[in-house]
């Protein structure tokens, strides 16, 4: 079956809605994902549904859930959602608190040859990404009406440029749908695989036909391996040269970092996954501990700023921090000596000192991480 659903952002005026159609059977990540096409977000952040008293969202894997805190990628919409008229609720982003509200206004049978999930039709553009919610979103339009208004050429610059609230194009969306069509459509249920065996290639059979080609051949396969691939070239250029490909490598890395947090122009968007990412291929790439350390210790300082400057996250947010945290201990105790402990000592007890005044346990759970420090005496 095919459910339309009316979607609008509550408590703005003028209203920014939507109408679109999708397939019943997909999952509430499935459905997320295609609001934030419909609406005109940008997948920066956190979600969750309310639906008939339960919350519907991606589970955290270190806070168990409750019995009304359901996986959004598990849980179908024909399961929950089964009238025409039925509501729900979806919110996105914790910080700025996007509700949107949800109303299933049609149950229809599936129709042959039509694209779905489609866009009807809707009005106005979505806010931009960390706005500040719909108060920093109205003062934005408010600026945006006056340009002799002070804050008007900051937020102009801040702005994607020609950024216009009054656009919408159901055209534009729907082309976007098109190409995510296949990760939007239903799942299919798994059928039987072949005995076959999938061809996997393992180091020993990687050296034993290595060892069988020439100087040339060899030469040959390097230099296509560093073409097609961005990971091999950082991993050949740190080889051959040596310590100024290092040290340029750790320098990206730790802007990538940065940018998550405090990037020179706007917002930081908090992907942590992104600043975590750079931080795993520095360290398979080079294999140097000592840098990978520094980057992980900028991560925790950076976040450790950053919810001191914007105020209260999320637990999601502070897991991860204590979990990087936690991988820096362990880096130091893998030492056979003190040595990387006395290097780094005063910078992790300031973090331990600029948490002192933060919630959720933050703070209290980075102390117990520092005294596990084989060093502490």
């Amino acid at each position: 079956m095919i459910y339309q659903f009316h979607a609008s952002i509550k408590d703005i005026t003028p209203s920014i809605w939507r109408r679109f159609q999708v397939d019943g059977s997909v999952t509430f990540d499935q459905l997320h994902a295609t609001l934030q096409i419909v609406m005109g977000w940008e997948d920066y952040h956190l979600y969750q549904f309310s639906v008939g008293g339960k919350s519907i969202s991606i589970p955290d894997p270190h806070y168990p859930r409750s019995r009304q805190e359901l996986n959004a990628k598990q849980e179908r919409l024909d399961k929950h959602l089964h009238l025409e008229g039925q509501k729900a609720e979806y919110l996105y982003d914790f910080g700025d608190g996007w509700v949107h509200e949800l109303v299933l206004e049609k149950i229809l049978p599936e129709e042959d040859g039509q694209m779905h999930p489609v866009c009807l039709e809707g009005e106005r553009n979505c806010p931009p990404e960390d706005s500040g919610g719909v108060p920093g979103y109205q003062h934005i339009l408010e600026v945006l009406r006056d340009p002799r208004h002070p804050d008007w050429r900051d937020i102009v610059s801040w702005l994607t440029p020609g950024f216009d609230p009054q656009h919408f194009s159901p055209e534009e969306v729907n082309s976007l749908l098109e190409k995510k069509a296949k990760k939007l459509a239903p799942k299919q249920e798994k059928t039987r695989e072949s005995s076959r065996k999938p061809v996997k290639l393992t180091v020993a059979k990687l050296r034993k036909e290595l060892q069988a080609l020439s100087k040339e051949e060899l030469i040959e396969l390097l230099a296509g391996c560093f073409k097609v691939n961005k990971q091999a070239e950082q991993f050949l250029s740190t080889r051959f040269l040596g310590e100024q490909a290092v040290e340029d490598l750790f320098a990206a890395c730790a802007k990538k970092v940065e940018d998550q947090f405090f990037p020179e122009r706007g917002f930081g968007k908090l992907k942590l996954a992104e600043a975590k990412k750079a931080i795993q291929e520095f360290e398979m790439i080079t294999g140097d501990k000592r840098r990978t350390l520094e980057l992980k210790l900028l991560y925790v300082e950076q976040g450790v700023l950053f919810t001191n400057t914007f105020g209260d996250i999320d637990s999601r947010f502070y897991s991860s921090m204590e979990s990087m945290f936690a991988s820096i201990i362990d880096m130091i105790n893998q030492e056979k000596n003190r040595e990387l402990f006395d290097e780094y000592e005063d910078r992790l007890a300031a973090v331990l000192r600029d948490t002192s005044d933060l919630g959720w346990g933050f703070h209290e759970n980075l102390t117990d991480i520092f005294y596990g420090a084989a060093w502490i005496e």
